[in-house]
């Protein structure tokens, strides 16, 4: 006989993983996606977006992406990885050594 519990508990549990892994890494994405922040103007204001990007002559900026987004970006990976490794262990028995 089938334990339903069991089984409901199991898919639960692999479904809740498995959207919490794609949610990380895709945060992850994210945050190495950030652009780098606008420069000043002389006057305080924020540099405007700039000319359309038809041109081949695009300004490009050394700034890039911020510190806190690439810090950011590692934690979500590791963390992602961290869940798959956890996963791996507590479905593999040979990995049990107590």
């Amino acid at each position: 006989m089938i334990d339903w519990m069991a089984f409901l508990i199991v898919f639960g549990a692999a479904l809740f993983s498995a959207v919490f892994v794609v949610a990380l890494y895709s945060l992850g994405l994210r945050f190495l996606a950030t652009p780098a922040p606008r420069a000043r103007l002389a006057d305080g204001s924020l540099e405007p977006n700039g000319p359309s990007r038809d041109d081949e002559d695009d300004d490009v900026d050394d700034i890039g992406r911020p510190r806190w987004a690439t810090i950011a970006a590692n934690v979500c990976f590791g963390l992602s990885v961290l869940v798959v490794l956890i996963g791996i262990f507590l479905i593999i028995p040979a990995l049990h050594f107590w």
